[in-house]
């Protein structure tokens, strides 16, 4: 090991910051090449800065920092007061918690820090946690990591907490390196020298330990002191928060100039037009500017984050969007409303920019000019709300679903029903036709079809008790059952197994919906019909009688 502690004192001149994160606890088996001693650390308020500077001490450590009452006499009067913090002008990030008797320590971070930068605790132990900050766009960034006696910080999140708060960052450090050989053997001296510099103070001792009786050692060397962080001087907080304010717009199409050239505007909501007389020279707010349907694909492709829904799209509860998804071959979205995306979001949106096309969709026309309530036109966003009324009727009459509910692991198939984004794309085609056949084939409340049904075929499944099912009501409708069974096999001879074309059954099918006749997005869309003709037959069957 380096006795003269080259390697600390780089680490000092970096103030303990790597690649963006800053060490501000590590003791035990963390600390590398190092035989004892802990790195801790602590908020120093500006007038208690320049003495702590001057001196290698600690003013904080393990377990100290908390909150307390103190006593005092004062002309022959008992003063009791409560202390917010034990060490005036000196308080914990990171607290070590202890003497908790048969439970172990741990380290814990500053509420009041947690708070400020709303993070959200990822708690698998005390001994293994993040705190995660999730920004406007709905992003994740790790900010504290804590595990068994260490905490590290991103260097950002503690620039912006100091500086708001006017308060430094102290990091602490006492570390100690033996050997088994003496002074002599090593060609070294004794040495005991103090290090200062405008950011940090530490002293370096190397001497014979001989007496110290320590195992074996007969060297020992010591490097103690502290290291500053300080705040930025030129901070200007945000009422909103400084780190995640966006500060740029993207620009985005919005039609064409007198020569013919795709005009740009920002969509920044301050800049634009609106009813009220703001920027009367400028775009309006509801500007339309239209995408790419593939812009939605992102969305589709993770529905444990985003969900899409006629009309809107959102983030959970970060962020949402209006939006006119009712348009046949693009999307359309107010130039206003783009401006309140986060601008990571603006960006991957402005990726699928097209020029001007026809307007609005009949639907967007109703609901965001004329303030009426109308049902989708695109089939897959009619599908769903079909589905969802659908279930909610028939639970009504009969007291049980025919389809049964998704389970939280799939609920996913039905939130990201979709048309294809892009033509020709077989692997979303396939993802659509395996979550249909999940929806509506997979979900046959089996079990409360079969009650008081005669069931004839022997191992009669889901479709053959459909069919015994809705006949016994009087409903006897083979080409419905037909296309809900090549459905199936579509699923069968597409998704589940292995392709293999020559096969017969295979023919059939693929004949049965035209693949490799038609475009499969057409393909799709005539899949999405027919499920909504087959709701509503059932429906008009069974359900609207008792409904009206």
């Amino acid at each position: 090991m380096d006795l003269l502690f080259n390697d600390t004192k780089q680490q000092i001149k970096d103030r303990f910051i790597v690649k963006g994160w800053v060490t501000l606890v590590s003791f035990g088996d963390n600390l590398k090449n190092v035989q004892q001693g802990s790195i801790y650390s602590a908020l120093v308020s500006p007038d208690k800065l320049e003495n702590s500077l001057n001196n290698r001490s600690w003013e904080l450590r393990y377990g100290s920092g908390k909150p307390g009452i103190t006593s005092f006499y004062k002309d022959g009067n008992k003063i009791t007061k409560y202390y917010r913090f034990s060490e005036k002008g000196y308080e914990p990030l990171i607290y070590y918690r202890e003497e908790f008797g048969t439970r172990d320590n741990y380290l814990e971070l500053s509420e009041e820090f947690r708070l400020y930068h709303n993070l959200y605790e990822d708690f698998k132990s005390h001994q293994d946690k993040e705190y995660i900050y999730i920004n406007g766009n709905g992003d994740e960034e790790v900010v504290v990591k804590i595990c068994e006696n260490e905490a590290t910080i991103k260097l950002k999140f503690l620039k912006d907490y100091i500086s708001a708060r006017k308060l430094n960052l102290l990091i602490y450090f006492d570390l100690m390196r033996f050997n088994e050989k003496n002074l002599e053997e090593l060609h070294l001296d004794e040495i005991e020298n103090d290090y200062s510099s405008s950011y940090f103070y530490y002293n370096h001792l190397i001497q014979d330990a001989s007496d110290m009786r320590i195992k074996n050692y007969k060297t020992h060397s010591r490097i103690m002191g502290k290291c500053l962080i300080e705040n930025i001087k030129d901070y200007k907080p945000s009422v909103w928060g400084n780190i995640d304010k966006n500060d740029e717009y993207a620009d985005f199409i919005i039609g064409y100039d007198e020569d013919g050239v795709e005009k740009l505007n920002t969509c920044e909501e301050d800049k634009l037009s609106n009813y009220f007389g703001k920027n009367p020279e400028s775009p309006h707010f509801v500007t339309p500017v239209y995408f790419d349907k593939e812009v939605l694909k992102k969305y589709y492709d993770n529905p444990s984050k985003y969900t899409v829904n006629d009309g809107y799209i959102s983030c959970q509860s970060v962020w949402s969007l209006r939006l006119d998804n009712d348009c046949k071959d693009y999307i359309i979205v107010m130039l206003g409303d783009l401006g309140r995306l986060h601008y990571k979001e603006q960006l991957y949106w402005k990726s699928f920019n097209i020029p001007p096309r026809e307007g609005f969709s009949h639907t967007g026309l109703k609901r965001f000019f004329e303030g009426e309530s109308c049902d989708p036109e695109n089939p897959d966003l009619n599908l769903k709300m079909r589905m969802s009324q659908f279930s909610k009727k028939w639970n009504l009459k009969f007291g049980w679903d025919l389809f049964k509910p998704l389970s939280s692991k799939d609920v996913h198939y039905f939130k990201s029903l979709h048309l294809l984004t892009s033509e020709g794309n077989e692997k979303e085609f396939d993802e659509q036709i395996l979550a249909l056949t999940k929806i509506f084939i997979d979900s046959l409340n089996e079990k409360e079809i079969v009650k008081g049904v005669v069931i004839e075929k022997e191992n009669a499944r889901g479709l053959d008790k459909l069919d015994y099912f809705l006949r016994n009501r009087g409903i006897s409708n083979s080409e419905m059952i037909k296309f809900l069974r090549n459905l199936q096999s579509l699923r069968s001879a597409t998704v589940a197994h292995r392709r293999s074309p020559n096969r017969k059954d295979t023919i059939k099918v693929l004949n049965y919906f035209e693949i490799g006749n038609k475009p499969l997005n057409s393909i799709l869309e005539k899949i999405f019909i027919d499920l909504i003709s087959t709701l509503n037959t059932i429906e008009k069957k069974l359900v609207e009688e008792h409904v009206a």
